[in-house]
């Protein structure tokens, strides 16, 4: 099968502030690779591999995906390059679905996320 890339939605709440932001990214379909974080000028194969918190705590909200995709079905979330432990799957967070579980994934004052594309 032919990868299908996709393009998805984290959306972080600032513990202090309570602002919300919402950054967009590309996820390319395949095995290993990591998703592609918007820096400004919308999210593609050449935006950053990586999202740097803003100066507070954040927690991620929600994360919502346009479809499902051909060789991946989940993403792996890590912080500053370890593991948080969290998949999210892409069954259950499509932008159509009215049911998306809330989410409440920390990350501190400037440390940087990523998300590996896992089968």
């Amino acid at each position: 099968m032919v990868a299908a890339p996709q393009y998805a939605i984290f959306k972080f709440m600032g513990l202090r502030t309570r602002k919300s932001y919402s950054v967009d990214a590309y996820l390319s379909d395949v095995v290993g690779a990591l998703v592609r974080f918007d820096a400004g000028d919308g999210s593609s194969t050449t935006s950053p591999d990586f999202w740097t918190a803003p100066g507070e705590p954040v927690v991620l909200v929600d994360f919502a995906i346009v479809t499902g995709m051909t060789d991946t079905t989940k993403i792996q979330l890590t912080r500053n390059g370890r593991p948080t432990g969290d998949f999210l799957r892409y069954t259950m967070h499509l932008t159509t679905s009215a049911m998306r579980p809330g989410l409440t994934i920390g990350c501190g004052p400037l440390q940087q996320i990523r998300a590996v594309q896992r089968a």
